[in-house]
């Protein structure tokens, strides 16, 4: 049985601004000082997110009337989507609190139950830039459901292509496309200040109607778009589609009626450990685990690709675009699905400690320095080490599942640990405590 365990602390990592250094002529670092402490967190919460949103699409409508080409004005759009979805997946990685309430959501048959759970208990953060929050792993499985939504999307959302906007691509796409990606870090930067990644929970955070709402505008947009014939009428179709965009980004900013909630209702509470040095330690064999995350990997694009096989083909015949079926059945589940599955099972138990003292065991990840949970002894039952390979395998010849560690608590519940470099002597130290 498997045991989620939600007891536990995420540890702060030191503040990089903290780091002293030789003066330069403009001290950057020391006037964002005293901005920060000018309390106007109020201001950039608001007054500059909304500047860059009028500005972004004024500079779409600019751009519609100088260069006349709806190709142009549709590209800006279905950039500002894919931003808008990357943001939306990124800010889902960066709420600070546990999510509560229903697991992951998963494909109707279970298959990435086995990626979930090996980061949906993950404690700690990892840093990404100073400018930027922090990511939490525990968080990929909520990002893994909202892709699940977003993948079959692409596919259903390929006709809207087929209108092709007419015009040429005009080199004044480039501001524009500068301001847009100006707009989306924005947002970010205006909830670091207002504290909402600290507090937020990753459902909470960006919910998934919002991925469909940013693909229902960006092909309502090319729709409209391709039905422009003239250039002049090209501003005119730009300020149209540019409308509902607006008061979609003041949702996002929270700005005006009808605001999200984002706030998350768990907290990670302190875990009680040991103190002293551990008798010993023992870690994951690092062979094992890259061999299981590269398998899970190949399993998991071999599922993508044959789950989108039938739809990419049909497409792809009916409208001659044979590229459509290449990307989505081999380039995509090879390039982007595998590594990304084998690094979130990498996450879960390369850096992995489990540590002996006196009085109890702790599991500890090195490379986010946090303690992921503690079993202490007067909660122990028993600590084996069990062979599951079953009995034809071995007689047969075949290789071994190598040997799982089992930890029961007085509960009945149970903790499985595998791919250890020593699991029988994990029991044998235990045995000794």
């Amino acid at each position: 049985m498997k045991i989620y365990l939600k007891n536990g602390i995420s540890t702060e990592l030191p503040d990089r601004n903290n780091r002293c250094g030789p003066e330069t002529i403009f001290p950057t670092k020391q006037i964002l000082k005293h901005v920060r402490s000018a309390n106007i967190g109020p201001l950039m919460d608001r007054s500059c997110p909304l500047a860059f949103i009028f500005a972004s699409h004024l500079v779409v409508v600019a751009i519609a009337a100088l260069s006349g080409s709806p190709l142009t004005v549709a590209c800006l759009l279905i950039t500002d989507a894919a931003l808008t979805m990357f943001r939306i997946l990124y800010e889902r990685l960066a709420a600070g609190r546990p999510q509560t309430g229903s697991p992951p959501a998963t494909d109707p048959y279970n298959l990435l139950e086995d990626l979930h759970d090996a980061v949906v208990d993950k404690r700690g953060r990892v840093p990404v830039l100073d400018s930027m929050p922090p990511v939490y792993p525990r968080n990929i499985p909520y990002v893994v459901e909202s892709c699940i939504l977003l993948y079959p999307l692409l596919v259903v959302a390929f006709p809207v292509w087929l209108f092709s906007p007419s015009g040429t691509l005009s080199v004044l796409a480039i501001p524009g496309i500068a301001i847009i990606a100006a707009k989306h870090f924005v947002f970010i930067q205006a909830r670091v200040s207002a504290g909402v990644y600290e507090t937020a929970s990753s459902r909470r955070i960006r919910r998934n109607r919002s991925l469909l709402l940013v693909a229902l505008l960006s092909g309502g947009a090319v729709a409209v778009l391709s039905t422009v014939s003239v250039p002049a009428a090209t501003m005119v179709a730009a300020t149209a589609v540019a409308a509902p965009w607006v008061l979609f980004d003041c949702r996002q900013a929270g700005l005006g009626p009808w605001l999200p909630v984002m706030g998350g209702d768990a907290v990670d509470r302190p875990i009680s450990t040991p103190r002293g040095q551990p008798h010993t330690t023992f870690a994951h064999d690092k062979r094992a685990v890259r061999q299981h995350a590269f398998g899970g990997g190949f399993l998991y694009a071999l599922y993508t690709g044959l789950s989108v096989m039938l739809p990419s083909v049909i497409l792809a015949v009916s409208t001659h675009a044979y590229w459509l079926a290449l990307a989505m059945v081999v380039l995509l589940p090879v390039f982007l699905i595998l590594p990304a599955s084998a690094l979130v099972v990498w996450i879960g138990e390369s850096h992995m400690e489990y540590r002996l003292y006196d009085n109890g065991i702790v599991a500890y990840d090195t490379y986010l320095n946090t303690v992921q949970w503690v079993a202490p002894v007067e909660d122990v039952r028993f600590v084996s080490a069990t062979d599951p390979t079953p009995l034809w395998r071995s007689s047969l010849g075949l290789p071994d599942k190598g040997l799982i560690l089992q930890i029961e608590r007085v509960t009945g519940e149970t903790i499985e640990i595998r791919r250890l470099t020593d699991a029988k002597g994990f029991e044998r130290a235990y045995r000794y405590l």
